[in-house]
């Protein structure tokens, strides 16, 4: 439970990225998440084709890792990038709730899981973590001025479900992309 507490630390830490896709105008936030997910995307893929740049990484985040993490990208690579397409790609109160569904929705999902989980899907995931996942995206949702209600609820639900799905090759990408769009598609709807 310890090495997901940590792990999910920097889900929650990573809420400062959509506050800052909040406050600053467009290009400031492009210019510092774009740039991070590259080098993110970069330093993983250096890892994972050299034998020093590997030794080095493990040596400091073998704990936090997963063990399918050790041969592909972390999920903190897949964050960046989403974080990234998601202000590329969304209205600014879309990505910043796609990237809230990840940051607390996600987080939120895996430590109520780890505790209080007591009923698993195929994936070993747990429906109270997702019941925890969508009670935290659909409070995001509501907490966005911009964001509507259906759109809220049918990001949050989307999200959430995502979440659960486990669908490669991360849920990071997925939850926060995927409950972006549903809040853009249903926004542009309503």
């Amino acid at each position: 439970m310890r090495r997901e507490v940590y792990r999910k630390a920097i889900h929650i830490a990573s809420v400062g990225l959509p506050l800052l896709v909040w406050l600053v105008p467009r290009p400031v936030a492009l210019a510092v998440l774009v740039p991070a997910a590259v080098l993110a995307l970069v330093i993983d893929l250096l890892r994972l084709r050299t034998r020093g740049p590997r030794y080095l990484f493990l040596r400091r985040t073998r704990t936090l890792l997963r063990p399918r993490e050790r041969r592909r990208l972390t999920g903190a690579t897949y964050m960046a990038v989403a974080y990234a397409l998601a202000v590329v790609l969304l209205p600014k109160p879309v990505a910043v709730a796609g990237m809230l569904y990840n940051g607390l929705g996600d987080a939120s999902a895996a430590l109520v899981g780890r505790r209080w989980g007591r009923h698993r899907t195929a994936s070993g995931k747990s429906w109270e973590g997702a019941a925890a996942a969508l009670a935290v995206s659909l409070l995001v949702g509501l907490l966005i001025p911009e964001v509507r209600l259906g759109a809220a609820v049918a990001g949050a639900v989307a999200a959430s479900a995502l979440e659960l799905a486990d669908l490669p090759p991360d849920d990071n990408l997925w939850v926060t992309l995927g409950g972006g769009m549903v809040v853009w598609g249903v926004g542009l709807l309503g």
